[in-house]
């Protein structure tokens, strides 16, 4: 199969990844379908690839991300369905599920936190407006950053290499979030869901919260101003333990990537660790 990339992607493949004829990439599509590419040429600035099929669905624990997308028509196709991810080829690697609720905070603090996100292979960004968002985006057209983020979530695909199929939602509120999150693919029944919060309410610690997690994990961090007493109230309703990360208080865009790191090393490498009695 002869697929065509867009002129922006091209430029990425072979100005910055500076890829020659030949090379073999790994590509996925919107649905994370993965393909094995060669670098077949280029035709007016455009890269050429010929593409074979990769087997779906490795990229998480019991991962479900194997649906079916729409197949692509054989020919020079001229759509921008792999512009999402390439990467050099690597053997695949089982990484957990993971979702990112990210309380609101200001537009250029969250640009930063999508990108974080994207690199640490986080399957779902999910922003929350919460009462202390500055930023109000819920009743607005473009919730969820409109093609900004989407610009920013393609970019940092493309400079990380992520084979994780990043998702991008929009909006919601935190009396919607159970909902949303079930239609996601993050329901309660299997998923861990933790709630990093800057007060010490926390009864166990995070090494316990994950050592019976099977599914995947849903990651919720508040915006600069935290969550009420009434929103913190709400997500334990929901089933979110709290989680607290003792020392410094850190920035709404430090704690996301730093417990999406720890959440997911300590999944990824459960079969290394037990704990204390």
């Amino acid at each position: 199969m002869r697929h065509v990339l867009d002129t922006e992607t091209s430029f990425h493949i072979l100005k910055v990844l500076r890829l020659r004829r030949g090379t073999v990439i790994e590509a996925m599509d919107e649905a994370g379908n993965r393909f094995s590419a060669t670098l077949a040429g280029v035709k007016e600035g455009r890269a050429l690839l010929d593409l074979s099929s990769l087997s779906a669905g490795t990229e998480g624990i019991e991962s479900e991300n194997a649906a079916a997308a729409a197949e692509l028509q054989a020919g020079e196709n001229t759509d921008a369905d792999f512009d999402r991810a390439i990467s050099r080829s690597r053997e695949p690697i089982a990484f957990p599920r993971i979702a990112l609720v990210q309380g609101l905070p200001k537009s250029q603090k969250m640009d930063l936190i999508v990108r974080q996100a994207v690199e640490a292979g986080v399957e779902l960004i999910l922003p929350l407006q919460t009462r202390y968002s500055v930023v109000r985006e819920l009743g607005r057209e473009g919730s969820g950053g409109g093609p900004r983020r989407e610009r920013i979530l393609k970019e940092a695909l493309q400079q990380s290499g992520s084979l994780v199929r990043t998702r991008l939602a929009s909006t919601c509120s935190v009396e919607e979030l159970g909902a949303r999150l079930a239609d996601e693919g993050f329901p309660p029944e299997t998923s861990l869901y933790l709630m990093f919060h800057e007060q010490d309410i926390a009864k166990l610690s995070l090494h316990e919260r994950c050592a019976g997690a099977t599914g995947a994990a849903v990651i919720l961090v508040g915006p600069e101003g935290g969550f009420s007493p009434e929103e913190t109230q709400l997500c334990i309703k929901l089933g979110f333990s709290s989680i607290h990360i003792p020392g410094s208080v850190l920035r709404t865009e430090t704690a996301a990537l730093y417990a999406i790191a720890a959440v997911k090393t300590l999944l990824m490498e459960k079969n290394l660790w037990t704990l204390s009695k």
